[in-house]
């Protein structure tokens, strides 16, 4: 009997600490001032004041603080501590005038998560596969810092 008692108040310790962890991982909430027009997978969005913030394992809210539009979007965690600088930033993909929201980090790894490429994106480098995508970082003020090389 005792035995099972154990085993039961184990199980119940291992829910409520896995419940707790699933809690903290919605505690993301970044804000961006974007001065581009960009689409993320393949919702267009105007140049704006935008919230970031996570709603549920692996899907991020986006809206903007203005005019209310707002989309919910899975994402991929980083694959690699190199994505983390250190700094709130947003990351995307230029090609000429045309801006792909590709990532979003709040400096660290745990909390930085890629974006899918949208329709739009995979037709621009399926019509030119050489082409390769300025990448841009957008902080939290607004400054849009070039990267130089690709990520």
């Amino acid at each position: 009997m005792k035995h099972i008692l154990h085993l039961a108040v184990s199980i119940i310790a291992i829910c409520l600490i896995t419940t707790a962890t699933h809690a903290q991982s919605g505690n993301l909430v970044l804000r961006f001032r974007v001065p581009f027009p960009f689409t993320v997978h393949d919702v267009a969005f105007a140049a704006g004041e935008y919230e970031v913030t996570q709603p549920s394992h692996f899907i991020l809210s986006l809206r903007n603080v203005e005019n209310q539009a707002s989309a919910f979007e899975h994402v991929q965690p980083a694959s690699s501590s190199k994505e983390a600088d250190g700094r709130a930033r947003a990351l995307f993909h230029r090609y000429g005038g045309t801006y792909f929201l590709a990532a979003i980090s709040d400096g660290s790894w745990q909390s930085t998560y890629n974006f899918g490429r949208s329709n739009k994106e995979e037709q621009l480098t399926d019509n030119t596969p050489t082409r390769q995508p300025e990448v841009v970082s957008v902080l939290s003020n607004g400054t849009v810092v070039p990267h130089i090389g690709r990520e």
